[in-house]
């Protein structure tokens, strides 16, 4: 192994920003000995796709504002997922309600009616 710097593990995984003793930003380890109180590992590889280990040489801790970043994009992320699956369920419900049919390229035929009742339905929703 080379040498690395002496402050290459106080850096932020995600954006790179040192924190040292005088920073006011807190450090948060990425792997919590307590199971339960750190998701931090699971947010990054699940929503930033980048793979994360305890046994790899990078650092291993994140500032608190990449934190709250992931955190907010968690939750967007799952509130953008459980949306598309209501839209969806929404498009079936009016889909049954009109009648439409199936057509070779497997998209539906949409009728004025239907696009007026699926808005109309949209609005009484939301």
């Amino acid at each position: 192994m080379c040498n690395l710097p002496p402050k290459f593990h106080s850096v932020c995984r995600l954006c790179l920003s040192f924190c040292g003793d005088n920073c006011s930003d807190v450090k948060l380890p990425i792997f919590d000995r307590d199971k339960d109180k750190s998701r931090l590992s699971e947010m990054i590889m699940e929503n930033l796709s980048i793979m994360v280990s305890s046994e790899d040489l990078l650092p291993q801790v994140v500032c608190g504002s990449c934190a709250h970043k992931l955190d907010e994009f968690h939750t967007f992320r799952e509130l953008s997922h459980k949306s598309e699956r209501l839209l969806e369920q929404f498009v079936q419900y009016a889909d049954s309600l009109c009648g439409t049919k199936e057509v070779s390229s497997g998209y539906k035929k949409k009728h004025i009616t239907k696009i007026y009742r699926y808005n109309f339905y949209l609005h009484v929703i939301i």
